[in-house]
């Protein structure tokens, strides 16, 4: 399947990398460990299915990193699958993908000294962050819906500008001792697309942001439990989360744009899962 963006078709399959588990280094495990050791302290009263037998049931364990093909035998219960890959992908192949009911695990395993947060995407924020949610069944669904609605948007040629200049912003950000005079033409290249793109916001750009608040830093009901990948693979971010200011999930939260390289200034909270679904249902019908 080959999904367009305005400038260029992206095959899925292109991005596909083996998981070459023999190649994770002993250090590669000890962050796995530790990160998810502090996770699962952090997320037992926080996360908004219970975490330690959400992890099991997608076949993964704290004391190592997992196997795509464990992870894969676990998912085909739920009607799902996974997909290595060594980066960034780009929106669309991502939502074609997530239509498909696959989500793509990099392979990547974060620095030690990155435990509490990396902006570049790893395995421990998309195996650990992302898969436990897929056993709530309505957010299985809202998540394909959005893979489906994000399918059938075009990208135009600045959306995928910032996408790349997001890309390379955060993959310098994630090396050990980045050189400041970079890092600083990185985040203001940034800085002004994302500027032109404020100007004149696409449908994919709404998009993007309600998936930011949503699938990355969502959170649901009373209580404000958290589902949001963001939030559940970095225990820095979740508990800051108890004191980060709170909206109801809404059209609203297209307001607001987001920075991949530091704390959400704010966060927004669905009623339940009915209510994150049809507020899906709102944003497709704005955009269109």
């Amino acid at each position: 399947m080959e999904l367009a963006c305005e400038t260029q078709l992206v095959p899925e399959a292109q991005f596909s990398v083996t998981q070459r588990y023999d190649r994770y280094s002993d250090s590669d495990h000890e962050s796995w460990r530790c990160a998810m050791c502090a996770l699962s302290n952090v997320l037992e009263s926080r996360c908004a299915v219970p975490y330690a037998d959400a992890l099991r049931q997608c076949g993964l364990r704290v004391h190592r990193l997992p196997r795509l093909s464990e992870i894969n035998q676990a998912l085909a219960r739920l009607g799902w699958q996974s997909v290595m890959v060594d980066s960034f992908i780009p929106p669309p192949t991502f939502m074609a993908l997530q239509a498909q009911r696959i989500l793509p695990i990099t392979r990547h395993v974060r620095a030690y000294s990155q435990l509490g947060y990396t902006p570049i995407p790893d395995i421990i924020h998309e195996a650990a962050g992302h898969l436990p949610m897929l056993v709530e069944s309505e957010y299985r669904r809202f998540l394909q819906r959005f893979g489906e609605e994000g399918g059938r948007l075009r990208y135009s040629a600045l959306d995928e500008r910032v996408y790349f200049a997001q890309k390379r912003y955060a993959e310098f950000c994630g090396l050990p001792n980045p050189d400041i005079t970079t890092l600083s033409d990185l985040r203001d290249e940034l800085k002004a697309l994302r500027t032109q793109q404020e100007e004149a916001l696409t449908p994919a750009c709404l998009l993007s942001r309600f998936h930011w608040w949503t699938v990355e830093y969502g959170m649901v009901g009373e209580c404000a439990k958290l589902f949001g990948a963001g939030l559940l693979s970095s225990s820095a971010e979740a508990i800051a989360s108890d004191d980060t200011r709170k909206e109801q999930l809404s059209l609203n939260c297209l307001e607001y744009d987001y920075e991949i390289s530091r704390m959400q200034p704010q966060l927004f909270v669905a009623d339940d899962w009915s209510h994150l679904n049809d507020q899906l249902t709102h944003v497709i019908r704005y955009i269109a």
